[in-house]
């Protein structure tokens, strides 16, 4: 997803508990705002438009927002959803001054394992704190753990490779990957068993160590 990737959005008058009528209608409220706005604007979006934008960009990847002749580049900064459903409930749109460095969280997806990996590939964080310009910031960094084999090696934050333009800010030394021994896990799965615990919530909490 480049920089000219366009959302395209509508005014919106509807506010406070009126917007549950709105969400039905398939349009999710939504409110514009950041330094190089006047206060602050409310929008609404096609929630299968703005479901398909988050999974492409995420948060703080910088695209066009388009409502009523006027187009802003804007990120998207949070999304509050349903607890259950985790159907989008409100969107923040974030419009940063474009000459101006911000630090945010750029999520971290992972490289292809080794087919020599021996052990269970357990990510401690799912994103890493960058610095730049907006117009830098990409969907995603990617961890390469294709040199991971064994149980107790790592990935960390300095490692990643990072666009240029951006600065890491999260420690260099902040463990992103790490390889866990299976018999870690299995030796956990079994301790579960025993206490009368499902094995795959025990794997789950082992992977999560």
């Amino acid at each position: 997803m480049t920089q000219q990737a366009t959302l395209r959005a509508e005014p919106r008058t509807v506010v406070g508990k009126k917007v549950k009528a709105l969400r039905r209608e398939g349009r999710i409220p939504g409110t514009v705002y950041g330094p190089v706005i006047d206060g602050t604007i409310n929008v609404s979006v096609d929630r299968r438009e703005l479901e398909r934008f988050y999974r492409a960009v995420g948060p703080n990847s910088l695209f066009t927002l388009e409502w009523e002749g006027r187009s802003q580049a804007v990120m998207i900064r949070e999304v509050q959803v349903e607890p259950v459903r985790w159907t989008p409930l409100h969107v923040d749109f974030f419009a940063p001054n474009l000459r101006q460095e911000l630090v945010a969280a750029v999520p971290v997806v992972l490289s292809e394992a080794s087919g020599d990996l021996v052990g269970i590939i357990n990510q401690v964080v799912s994103e890493i704190q960058v610095k730049g310009l907006p117009a830098d910031f990409p969907a995603h960094l990617t961890a390469d753990i294709s040199g991971l084999v064994e149980a107790g090696q790592h990935v960390v934050a300095g490692d990643i490779e990072l666009p240029t333009g951006l600065e890491l800010v999260a420690p260099a030394d902040e463990v992103v990957v790490t390889v866990v021994a299976p018999t870690v896990v299995e030796e956990a799965a079994e301790e579960a068993v025993a206490e009368g615990e499902a094995p795959s919530e025990a794997a789950a909490v082992a992977e999560e160590e």
